[in-house]
């Protein structure tokens, strides 16, 4: 029998590697946006014997114990901040909204103080779930690894600019927000062009938000949407009404609507866009946005034996890999990127990130009285799957839809669910991050009654 090179312990895909004498338990988490965000600060709270209320009143009670070896939190991401892509079309239509929704890692209080929490900047390439090993890119273009124990897949759907930052900094994306905006008002936010056209192709929820938004902050632009369906929001598991009222409103709102009829795009000499539809009929255009495309889950970097037809993650209920890959009770998928019931959502995103980072914690617990002792071993918590439910923005109005709760439209509904930054301060609070620059040090010590509420996550 050949024994183990000692070299080998330093090779970042042996198995060797994996061994640690300092002994934290290591949770990689690839991608922090709403699902792996939630993980993170949930798995903060556990380490420090402070969980939090679970969505779920059969989560597992710590009762605030604390892991003897601690937890060492990695997170791998490709931009270094928080972005609210419910926002997107607010973010990439209003210069102030742009300047907000995104947070950066290293300007959050929350985030920037916590010594067990390590952020990384790159491109996953391959995850290796035998070794518990990934191989990553840095920005530089140069090959990394990092090793683990547990790793939460939070990547998401790969989705199309304007959806989302087509950036990796702050910096860059200010820049793209800003240009963006400007080919919205042909120039000065401030001082749009009357009658400036804008078309905006394809009625999902995003083309929905865009054109709505658009309209509601920049009464002055002509707005056009158009869709290949005959009806809005095609490719969601909703009832006609609900479409149906939605174009309403947003022909309410100001928005010509045209279905039924694809659109071919030409940029024209001029810098215009002609718009041809199957119709026949042609519309001219100074901007056109274009959101058509479908996000792709982003899992090329898994083995293909755990995932669907689909390219999504197959998990159990607890959230863990099912039983296709070497060590998959160690590996959980949150949010867009795991093969689920409903509507993909930030709500449902952030409340798998808490149940996933429950599990984790109470196997570490589990883990560190295995030998021996009469603990109590902890149980999963073990998600139900959910019913589709919708939140959509339409200018000043909102309308949301479930099969218990039916449908609710109008402004009062807006400002309950979305407020005026589509539910970006709600989300803010519901996770737990405030800026640095935001708090202040008081001049003297004083009282003060705090009356706690609890947020829904809207989205």
């Amino acid at each position: 029998m050949r024994l183990q090179a000692i070299s080998d312990v330093f090779n970042p895909i042996s198995p060797l590697a994996n061994l640690s004498l300092s002994a934290p338990h290591r949770v990689l988490v690839v991608g922090c946006a709403y699902g792996g965000l939630a993980a993170v600060v949930n798995l903060l709270d556990c380490d420090k014997g402070k969980a939090r209320k679970s969505y779920y009143p059969d989560a597992p009670d710590f009762k605030e114990t604390k892991s003897r070896d601690g937890v060492e939190i990695t997170v791998l991401d490709e931009r270094d901040g928080y972005f609210h892509s419910v926002g997107a079309p607010l973010a990439h239509t209003v210069p102030k909204h742009t300047v907000n929704m995104w947070k950066r890692f290293s300007r959050t209080n929350e985030l920037r103080s916590e010594r067990n929490l390590k952020f990384k900047h790159g491109s996953l390439k391959r995850v290796d779930p035998e070794a518990k090993v990934v191989e990553w890119l840095d920005r530089g273009g140069k090959t990394q690894h990092q090793a683990y124990d547990y790793l939460i897949m939070a990547t998401g759907l790969k989705r199309h600019w304007p959806a989302v930052p087509k950036s990796g900094s702050y910096e860059e994306y200010l820049k793209d927000g800003k240009a963006f905006v400007s080919k919205i008002v042909g120039g000065d936010p401030r001082r749009p062009q009357e009658g400036r056209r804008v078309i905006v192709i394809g009625a999902g929820a995003v083309g929905i938000e865009f054109a709505g938004e658009i309209k509601f902050h920049y009464p002055s632009v002509n707005v056009t949407l158009i869709h290949s369906r005959d009806q809005l929001l095609s490719s969601e598991p909703l009832p006609s009404d609900v479409k149906d009222k939605v174009k309403d409103m947003l022909v309410e709102e100001g928005v010509d609507v045209v279905t039924g009829n694809r659109a071919a795009i030409t940029e024209l000499p001029n810098g215009e866009f002609e718009v041809k539809l199957a119709n026949g009929n042609v519309l001219i255009a100074d901007f056109v946005i274009d959101s058509t495309r479908k996000g792709e889950p982003t899992t090329d970097p898994l083995p293909e034996a755990c995932l669907n037809k689909d390219k999504e993650i197959k998990v159990n209920l607890d959230l863990s890999f099912q039983d296709t890959i070497p060590n998959a009770a160690s590996h959980f998928g949150v949010g867009d990127v795991v093969e689920w019931s409903g509507i993909k959502r930030a709500g449902s995103a952030m409340v798998m990130g808490q149940a996933a980072a429950h599990n984790i914690y109470a196997a570490i617990l589990n883990s560190e009285y295995r030998h021996g002792s009469p603990k109590e071993q902890y149980k999963s918590l073990k998600l139900n799957k959910w019913e589709p439910v919708i939140g959509i923005a339409i200018g000043k109005q909102c309308l949301t839809w479930g099969s218990e709760g039916g449908m609710k439209y109008g402004v009062e509904v807006m400002q309950g669910y979305f407020g005026d930054d589509l539910g970006w301060a709600g989300n803010l609070k519901y996770i737990g991050l405030t800026d640095v620059e935001e708090v202040k040090e008081p001049q003297k010590p004083e009282a003060i009654n705090v009356d706690v509420q609890e947020i829904s996550a809207a989205a």
